[in-house]
């Protein structure tokens, strides 16, 4: 059996090293951890043009990476001086349609960083837009998060105390609808989300860091790659089924 296609939107960036012009980016960290997982990345374009379910209907899987800030205006408020935009103005509005179409579909995807809050966000959710000094380092730090039992989060990583690499300044506020809160840090910052009954992990925090020798984080892209090629192998008996007939 081919690798599932493990689909990762890119990033609209005005400046990419090595390019002329603008150009279109991923962590490779993010791709290399699909990889080692089992599957097959492929970069999403954000100017396709074509709707999230005819995107969706290519791929088995989707990875939601971080990047820029989710745009204040979308949950009612005005940036502070701490905002980073995207560079693209439709980059919000691409990676929301691509979550809720991943849900409707039950095409199993992994958000991580700002997939979480676009899809807190997305819900009618809020965030908290600058984290100040407290008793946890969220912006280039490893610290502990507390997972809640019986969720599918504690079910990947099989613990219910995780260490995690963090990289972050903004947080969920308040917390979008149908959403279930799953993980939290020591300071009460929202660490993971989940949507009871879809294939689907919102983490706050960045697995690719540390998922070459961290297990934890390493069973997080294992298990958006076997959702992956569990559907996808669903999908193609009920193809093959309906052309026998």
């Amino acid at each position: 059996m081919t690798r599932p296609l493990i689909g990762v939107p890119g990033m609209w960036s005005t400046s990419v090293h090595g390019l002329r012009y603008d150009g279109v980016a991923v962590a490779a960290a993010v791709l290399r951890c699909i990889v080692r997982a089992g599957g097959e990345p492929v970069i999403m374009f954000p100017g396709t043009g074509d709707s999230p379910s005819e995107q969706l209907a290519r791929l088995d899987g989707v990875v939601l990476p971080g990047g820029a800030d989710v745009a204040p205006s979308l949950y009612g408020a005005e940036p502070d001086e701490h905002h980073w935009p995207t560079d693209y103005e439709g980059q919000d509005a691409y990676e929301a349609g691509i979550i809720e179409g991943c849900i409707a579909a039950g095409v199993p995807v992994l958000a991580i960083c700002r997939g979480l809050q676009l899809l807190n966000v997305g819900r009618g959710g809020t965030l908290i837009q600058h984290l100040g000094p407290g008793d946890v380092q969220h912006k280039g730090a490893i610290h502990p998060v507390g997972v809640a039992a019986g969720s599918l989060l504690a079910e990947v990583v099989g613990s219910e105390t995780v260490d995690v690499s963090s990289y972050h300044h903004q947080a969920v506020g308040v917390l979008g609808e149908g959403l279930t809160v799953t993980a939290t840090a020591a300071d009460g910052v929202v660490e993971a989300v989940e949507v009871p009954g879809a294939p689907l992990l919102a983490i706050q925090w960045h697995p690719e860091d540390t998922a070459e020798t961290n297990a934890s984080d390493h069973a997080l892209f294992q298990w958006v790659v076997q959702a992956a090629a569990r559907r996808r192998s669903v999908t193609e008996g009920g193809l093959a089924g309906a052309g026998a007939r």
